[in-house]
């Protein structure tokens, strides 16, 4: 991911296109929701990092975010927008991902999305599933074409760091204390600013990498670059999205400008694809998007920082 030079790398252009036909295919099925934010984060993943765990799972890839979808679509039609329904929601797609040992993160923005926008068709879960069904058969087909390559150059592969996210959902004890004070922070920032956005969806999965497998998170540590990025990728996003619409060359160029983005600052951080890309799926996103998203990743950075003060992360977690 990390290159040289401003020249889109094949993951950068793979992605892009791929969420291109995504909203091409939404628009003719008149279902939005096909066009799944995190559909940019675990692209980018698939198409760049074969033995990434989120590329390692099709099954998975497909399941937990439906199954999260599900339980996020029945509580939004059942309850209110409020702490009571989000700590719900979280804990329930948590339980979820722990249930199945699954390492697909971005389920948590799956399960959170309908809450934050107030998405009640019960189309939404099987909306997502286009997207993920799509990335599951590349990686289908990728291991089929891998497995007729000689063993010499299969061995030049990049090699995934040793036990990364061993344990989807590690003990609780290790993160559940930091990750409660940013929900509940998050909430009263709700709560001030009248906006689900300071919430929005793909800060669950920023904030549980860093948090829950914070040995791991590619990003940990580069704060004001991750401050950068998401800031930048929702301005991107909502621009594009209110010049060109949604349609496919409006996600297409909000996904190529974020991977830009990344290589400049030399940052791997796939959920600011999501963040880029919100704007496409919300009915009328307003123009104080870019800041909502800049208090929510600015409280998250604080509640890390504190973290990371009081206990550093050691080798042995």
């Amino acid at each position: 991911m990390v290159a040289s030079g401003l020249r889109p790398q094949p993951a950068g252009l793979a992605i892009a296109a791929f969420v291109a036909v995504i909203t091409g295919i939404a628009n003719a099925i008149h279902l939005p929701a096909a066009l799944f934010p995190e559909l940019g984060a675990l692209g980018l993943v698939v198409f760049s990092d074969a033995r990434h765990p989120w590329a390692r799972s099709p099954g998975l890839l497909m399941l937990t975010p439906f199954l999260a979808a599900l339980q996020g679509l029945w509580i939004t039609r059942h309850l209110s927008y409020g702490p009571a329904s989000v700590l719900l929601n979280v804990a329930v797609t948590i339980t979820v991902l722990a249930a199945l040992r699954s390492p697909i993160v971005p389920a948590l923005s799956a399960g959170l999305l309908p809450l934050a926008l107030q998405i009640k068709d019960w189309s939404y879960p099987f909306a997502i599933l286009i997207g993920t069904g799509g990335l599951a058969l590349v990686i289908l087909v990728r291991a089929r074409l891998q497995r007729n390559r000689p063993a010499e150059l299969a061995a030049q592969q990049p090699q995934a760091e040793a036990g990364a996210h061993s344990s989807p959902v590690p003990p609780l004890r290790q993160w559940l204390l930091p990750f409660g004070l940013f929900l509940l922070g998050g909430l009263a920032l709700v709560a001030l600013t009248g906006s689900p956005l300071v919430l929005f969806p793909p800060l669950l999965v920023i904030a549980f990498e860093m948090m829950a497998h914070r040995q791991h998170c590619p990003w940990r540590g580069r704060y004001g670059r991750v401050l950068l990025v998401t800031n930048a990728a929702a301005l991107v996003g909502l621009t594009l999205e209110n010049l060109l619409g949604v349609v496919p060359v409006a996600a297409f160029l909000a996904v190529l400008a974020t991977v830009t983005l990344l290589q400049l600052t030399r940052l791997f951080f796939p959920p600011a694809l999501g963040v880029a890309l919100l704007p496409f799926v919300m009915p009328h996103p307003p123009l104080t998007y870019p800041l909502f998203t800049g208090i929510g990743s600015l409280w998250l950075v604080l509640v890390v920082s504190l973290m990371e003060h009081q206990r550093p992360p050691s080798p042995s977690l």
